[in-house]
């Protein structure tokens, strides 16, 4: 395991004290969070499609849409794609 050394304000310690022997699942779900509004933005832009903003998040397509909405993004759908789904 590599070990890595971080600096943190003073002011975000104080929140994180409580969480000092949970730090790695901390470190863990901010990691997911992260991928998910970095694949959204991608997304958002055009830069990318859907499938691979949840592929690029790490999520099914489903869960992918439950983000996206939560983060006030409305997936576009083509008539293929909801034919797909249907189908």
């Amino acid at each position: 395991m590599e070990k890595l050394t971080i600096e943190i304000p003073d002011e975000l310690l104080e929140h994180l004290k409580p969480y000092r022997d949970k730090l790695s699942e901390l470190v863990m779900l901010g990691l997911q969070q992260l991928r998910i509004q970095e694949a959204l933005l991608l997304y958002s832009r055009g830069l990318v499609s859907f499938g691979r903003a949840a592929e690029l998040a790490g999520l099914p397509e489903k869960e992918m849409i439950r983000q996206a909405r939560a983060a006030g993004i409305e997936p576009r759908w083509s008539k293929e794609m909801i034919q797909e789904e249907l189908g």
